[in-house]
Parts: structure tokens; sequence; C-alpha cells
């Protein structure tokens, strides 16, 4: 990854009997359940992995609200984790949009700060909150990269590829 430091009316509600035993149709639940589902319409949660780069940095868990990211709305990032390292004084949660295929950010870089009522120990699990608003019209496939930064040291990482 090169960029910088997510029919009802053949339902009836009466059930449909034969003439000769009176006994249910099996044959209106099989075209039921034949029903194709596109693949966007079925519920997925977003998945996060580590960072590639080296050295790695430790994962966070990233879970995000709504799942999948709307384009246009706000998005609340939820990273929870845990470091080695104290966290710095003016460390950030940041969070951006990647373009798979180009590797380049879409929209802005949103940021958090860490130290608000005091910066995490090593250690110590940690859960910080960050709300990206007006989500950026997003590519098919995109990317979502979730990180704890000071400057330009990574200090954890999680990314999710492919959108």
């Amino acid at each position: 990854m090169g960029y910088p430091n997510f029919s009802p009316k053949f339902i009836s509600p009466k059930p449909i009997f034969s003439k000769s035993n009176k006994t249910p149709h099996l044959a209106s639940l099989s075209i039921v359940n034949a029903i194709p589902i596109p693949h966007k319409l079925l519920k997925r949660t977003t998945e996060f992995t580590e960072c590639r780069q080296s050295p790695t940095p430790p994962l966070l868990s990233v879970v995000i609200s709504p799942d999948p990211v709307v384009s246009g709305n706000t998005v609340t990032f939820t990273a929870t984790g845990s470091l080695n390292q104290d966290v710095p004084d003016g460390s950030d949660l940041i969070a951006f949009f990647g373009d798979s295929s180009s590797s380049k950010i879409i929209g802005d870089i949103k940021r958090a700060p860490m130290c608000d009522g005091g910066c995490p120990r090593a250690g110590a699990q940690f859960t910080k909150t960050l709300d990206y608003s007006d989500v950026p019209g997003l590519p098919n496939p995109y990317d979502i990269v979730v990180g704890v930064v000071k400057n330009t040291d990574v200090l954890a990482c999680a990314v999710a590829i492919n959108v």
C-alpha cells in the first residue's frame, strides 16, 4: 500500500394447499429460497488488518458506524488498542480514505487528539473515537486507514483494503 506516513411478492401470507391432500406446497418456499441476493445487499462488517510498513506498528481494533460508510454522511471510527510505550503528548488518532488503484488519499485526513484527559500509558488499553463528517465520494473499491500518529511517526495502525 503506497499511502503516505466498505422480492416480497413471492411470499404469500396464506399457505398454498394441494387439492388432493390439503398439505402446503414446498414449491413456493423453494422459489423464495432460490432468489439470488446481490452481494452488496448482504450485511457485512468492514474488516481491518495490520498496516503494511516496516516495522509493522501495533494493530488497532477499529469499528465504524455506519458500516458500510455512506458518502456525504458522517462516519464514526472507534479505535481500541494498547501500546508498549506511552502515547506521547501531541499524538492524534487519524482516519482517511484512499483510492485502492492509485494509492492516493481521497478527501481530508481527519484528526482527534489522543491525550485529552491524559495520554494513554504503555500497556493500558485505550479507546478513542473520531467523527469524520461529510465523507467524500468514494470509488469502488476504496481503502480506509486509521492510525495513532505523532507527527510522521506511526504508533499504531489498521487498514481496510478494497472495501
